[in-house]
Parts: structure tokens; sequence; C-alpha cells
């Protein structure tokens, strides 16, 4: 008869003690959810707080082992709120505050369609910096670095998001040493929108068959509420893919690149008919193997990436065409896009005047007709899906075909 007492008596202490580690966990992970928020690092409503709880740290260790970081094992510090650009303050080892930025806005894109002599001009804007990357604009950290890429060749060394703060170094000095707070930088690496080849390292991707994570959520993640802007231009894909073949010395004979495209769209379809397109996409051993990189052209593949982790008010894209033909035009529509005052026509003049920034070289001859035809009918769904994800006809390159 005293057992049962005993029993309930135990049973009780037992819900006591649990209801009280529950109200410590539940007041722990508001705290360290409101704190976050706070910090601007999580997300921009309570929605998507919870979705990115969902996306957990995984690998605390992984620089401590040159594996790839974890990006979602890093909380910044909070944003300095009287700054355009997104700079927060750094405690260095002597307990003095350092200056760090990120960029407020991202040209991602792509290659051989003008990016770099776009973001020449624009950084002569006087509010406008480039950074410590190649040609002062590319930090090649979110598509290579980071991943231990070079292009096809492997580095050593992964890079961190530390490194990428301090390619961001000379705003931060100028923002110092001016005491101006309407200075901004950017990162302009056209591999961005498409290099995704280092999905599988990504922590929160182990053991996918299919990444759910890439660029565009790491990127949103550091940035938290302080949204970026970004800017993409783009050439028409025939135009564009074989400009890189010759770029990237595969070839300048058109003949040649004939049997390279017949070759790289035969691969293509081989993979597609095992896998997904997106894994076939992504995949770096079968880029590796690409005579030609047939499947950059394919523009809607990867603006669709970003356009589920960004909305399209995010983007302002840009055609080569109209850059070539109406440059004071599109400068004038990428600055008002960046939310940055106009510049006087003096200087603009001067940025219209710039000589052509990184035009690739030998390239004397032009692609064949029958080439045309095939990377045409090739591309045609690419352009349909493209036109359709930015109801924009103009993106069916129709003009340039007619």
């Amino acid at each position: 008869m005293r057992a049962e007492p005993m029993l309930r008596q135990v049973k009780k202490v037992f819900l006591v003690l649990v209801g009280i580690l529950t109200t410590i966990f539940i007041v722990h992970h508001t705290w360290v959810t409101s704190k976050n928020v706070r910090q601007g690092l999580v997300a921009w409503s309570i929605k998507e707080v919870q979705s990115i709880e969902k996306i957990p740290c995984i690998d605390r260790r992984a620089s401590e082992y040159n594996r790839v970081e974890d990006i979602y094992c890093i909380v910044l510090p909070e944003f300095l709120p009287h700054l355009k650009n997104p700079c927060f303050d750094d405690i260095v080892q002597n307990g003095t505050k350092s200056l760090r930025c990120l960029p407020y806005f991202y040209i991602i894109g792509i290659d051989k369609s003008g990016s770099t002599d776009f973001h020449n001009r624009l950084t002569k804007h006087p509010q406008v910096y480039g950074n410590l990357g190649t040609l002062d604009k590319e930090t090649e950290f979110w598509s290579w670095r980071r991943y231990g890429f070079a292009f096809k060749r492997k580095i050593e060394q992964r890079a961190t998001l530390d490194f990428y703060l301090d390619l961001f170094s000379p705003l931060a000095g100028n923002i110092t040493a001016r005491n101006e707070t309407n200075l901004v930088t950017g990162d302009a690496t056209p591999m961005d929108v498409y290099d995704f080849r280092g999905w599988p390292m990504i922590p929160q991707n182990e053991g996918l068959q299919e990444p759910r994570i890439l660029t565009p959520h790491l990127v949103k993640y550091i940035h938290g509420k302080h949204r970026p802007k970004f800017l993409i231009i783009f050439r028409e894909p025939i135009e564009r893919l074989y400009s890189d073949y010759v770029f990237l010395k595969f070839g300048e004979d058109p003949e040649k690149f004939h049997q390279h495209v017949v070759q790289a769209i035969t691969m293509m379809k081989d993979c597609i008919a095992m896998y997904s397109r997106r894994f076939c996409f992504f995949d770096d051993d079968l880029l590796q193997k690409l005579p030609v990189r047939i499947h950059v052209s394919c523009y809607s593949v990867f603006v669709k990436e970003w356009l589920q982790v960004f909305p399209r008010s995010a983007f302002h894209i840009i055609r080569t065409t109209e850059y070539a033909n109406e440059m004071e035009t599109t400068l004038k529509e990428a600055f008002h896009f960046l939310e940055l005052p106009s510049v006087s026509p003096d200087i603009m003049q001067d940025m219209v005047n710039e000589d052509r920034r990184h035009k690739t070289a030998n390239k004397t001859s032009t692609v064949l007709p029958e080439t045309r035809v095939l990377l045409r009918r090739y591309y045609s769904t690419c352009n349909e899906e493209m036109a359709e994800l930015l109801d924009d006809q103009r993106f069916l390159w129709l003009d340039h075909y007619s």
C-alpha cells in the first residue's frame, strides 16, 4: 500500500523537473533567437527566423581543420545603422575597434558580358569603391576560393569569411579616414551567379544528391536584414559562349568550336538522361571535362536559384547590347537602383569615355551558321524560361536572330 503514494510522489517530482527544464529551454531559445534577430543576421521576419532555424550550424571547427567554413556557424556583430554600406566594428587583439565591411552590392555575372568594364565605370562614382580582389573587383570567394578552387585548379588553403572581409578594407579605411557615411563597395565576381561546383562541401548539403544550400542562401544569411543589391549583365548566349571559348584558350577555330559544341551538348544530354539538369549544371566532374562551357549561357537555371532566395526587386538586370549602345542611360539606371546620387555631367562624360576594359583579344573569327542553328535550338528552352522568369521578352534575344 505504501508503494503507490511513493510512486505518485516520484511522478510529481519528475513532472515538475520536466516543466522546469522545458521552461529553461524555451527562455534560452527565445533569448538566442531575439538576440540573433537584433543582430540582423538571421532573418527579416518571424517566418524566416523559423526557416533559418531549420538550417543549423553543423561544423564549428571547419576552419581549424581546413574544411569548408560553415557560414551558418558565424554570427557577425550588428551592422552600424548610420552607414549606407553594411559595416561593423570588430574588436581586434589589443582591444581596439576596427571597421570591417561586407559588399553593399554584387555584380554576380556573367562572364564575357562586360561586367569588368561595367564595374570599372561604376567605381568612377565618388561614393563607390573597389576591393582588393582581381582587377579591383573579383574576390572569387563565394564561387571558388572558399572551396579551394581556382577555376579548374585546386588550391591548398580554403578562404574564410575573415579573408573575405579583409578584401573590403579600402572602403573601411576611407570611411574611417574621411568620416563619410554614404560610401559603398561591391563584389563583382561574375562566376558567383552560376558556379556552384563546391556545393557538396557545404556542411548542410552533406549526403544529398542535389544541393539544399547554395551561394544565395549563404549571402542572405551573412547580410541579415541589410539586404544586398545584385546587378547582372547578360550577353546574347551564343556570342557569349564563343567569346568565353576564345578567352579561355579552348580554341579559336570556328570549325573546332563547332565540333566542341556538338561534343559538349552530347555530354550534357547524356548526363541529364541519368540525373537532373540542375545536378549536371552544378557537377564539378562533368564541368571539368566539357570542351566548351555550354551550360553557362543557359542563364535561367542559375537565375532561378537566386530568385528562390531573393525577391526580383533585389536585382537590376542589364543586357550587354543596351549597355554598349546606351551606356549613359544604363549607368544612370544602375546608380538609381543602387540609391546613389546622380553624378555631374563632367564625371558622367569621363565614365562614358573610359577605355573599354578586359576585351577578349585575338577573337577575329565568327561562329559558323550551322553552329548558330545548333545552339539556338539548344538554348531555346533556356531563353524561354529566362523570359518567363523575368517577365521580359528581351531575353528571347529575337532582336539578335532576326
